[in-house]
């Protein structure tokens, strides 16, 4: 079993990639968008 050293949550959607804090002009923690290039997932914080 391989230990998963990173800190930021899988993507639950395609479980490949991991959550990252996305911001653009907005709160740093306001959208969170899939690290996976495959994957489009973001989520929201509203």
């Amino acid at each position: 079993m391989t230990e998963d050293k990173c800190i930021f949550p899988r993507c639950p959607k395609c479980e490949k990639g991991y959550l990252l804090p996305f911001s653009y002009k907005e709160d740093v923690f306001e959208k969170w968008k899939c690290s996976n290039s495959e994957c489009n997932f973001v989520v929201q914080k509203r």
